[in-house]
């Protein structure tokens, strides 16, 4: 009984552990490509987001997702942003902070 206990324990600790890198290295993407954005720097934002993409099987963060949103808007890459849409469509009913920037990005093709 002690030794499954044990194990189970050292499994959870394992899975938070992986699962905090995980989460700490996509708030860093996200910081990543805000600084480029901010910097003007929208396609090397896009090219790091597309990076982290074929490396990570992982869902991303909303921060990073906006950031992508953001290049996309700003370089009028449409194909690039509804790419991130279908990415993140069955999350939007759930997730209210992505739907503001897709709004920001379909707008800005919708005015021109």
């Amino acid at each position: 009984m002690l030794k499954k206990l044990f194990t189970n324990r050292s499994s959870f600790v394992i899975f938070i552990a992986k699962r905090s890198a995980f989460i700490q290295s996509n708030a860093d993407l996200g910081d990543e490509m805000k600084l480029l954005n901010d910097n003007k720097q929208f396609e090397k934002a896009l090219d790091l987001f597309n990076k982290y993409k074929t490396k990570s099987n992982e869902q991303y963060s909303n921060w990073s997702l906006i950031q992508a949103l953001r290049a996309c808007t700003e370089i009028g890459d449409l194909q690039c942003g509804s790419n991130i849409h279908n990415l993140v469509s069955s999350r939007l009913k759930y997730d209210p902070y992505i739907l503001p920037s897709l709004i920001h990005f379909y707008s800005k093709f919708i005015h021109q």
